[in-house]
């Protein structure tokens, strides 16, 4: 059995190391968003990709993820909200600050027979032999409080797990996409990379400038003593 990365791990590794190197050419962005608990990493890429990752490999997504509340309104709303403790829902926040939630992999299926699932979600009444469903499309939720509170705005889509997905053309968008991250990383690792070798030549300037500096000031001091 190999133990090589799929390409949707080698994606989050890339993706992973792009936003390191941003950081460190921009320290002012922050990557982790400070102010929800737990913290997590705000989602880089698109829904398209998140939506793939959820279905195949959504053990690599543990950094962009956390429990999630799901509470109606008065108005027939829906508030998502994260928590610090278990849910079946997880929610991930978006570059724009909008949110999206899910269901963890491990849930049961009575939970399709629920009101708050129904009311984010649109699914079969009734998957026959307790059949899971897998997501089609995210539920997409607007941004009330920064990182902690969105309300609602489109509902989901999950099918059952015997419907094919209607994706055409996935490897080849997936190796383009891993081929943009390759080149983006490849740009900015070198711009970090010139950074360092600039700091490094200011700093072995500076250097020479106190060695010469130390040196006036001993040879003053043997004149003094002479």
């Amino acid at each position: 059995m190999t133990n090589d990365p799929s390409p949707f791990e080698r994606l989050i590794k890339l993706e992973h190391l792009v936003s390191d190197l941003q950081a460190k050419l921009n320290p002012s962005t922050l990557t982790i968003e400070e102010s929800s608990l737990p913290q997590r990493h705000i989602w880089p890429a698109d829904e398209l990709l998140l939506t793939r990752l959820i279905r195949r490999n959504p053990e690599v997504l543990k950094a962009y993820e956390s429990p999630a509340e799901l509470i109606q309104t008065d108005d027939h709303g829906v508030t998502l909200k994260p928590i610090a403790g278990n849910s079946p829902f997880l929610l991930s926040e978006l570059p724009s600050g909008d949110a999206v939630v899910w269901i963890s992999q491990n849930h049961e299926s009575w939970l399709y027979n629920t009101e708050i699932f129904q009311s984010v979600y649109k699914a079969p009444d009734a998957p026959e032999n307790d059949e899971h469903l897998v997501l089609q499309t995210l539920p997409r939720f607007i941004r009330k409080v920064q990182g902690r509170e969105w309300t609602l705005e489109r509902c989901g889509q999950m099918i059952p797990r015997s419907r094919p997905f209607v994706e055409q053309a996935d490897k080849a968008e997936l190796e383009q996409r891993m081929q943009s991250m390759e080149q983006t990383f490849a740009r900015l690792r070198g711009k970090l990379d010139s950074e360092l070798s600039a700091l490094r030549s200011h700093a072995q300037i500076v250097q020479d400038q106190l060695n010469r500096l130390s040196r006036l000031n001993g040879d003053e001091s043997t004149k003094q003593t002479d």
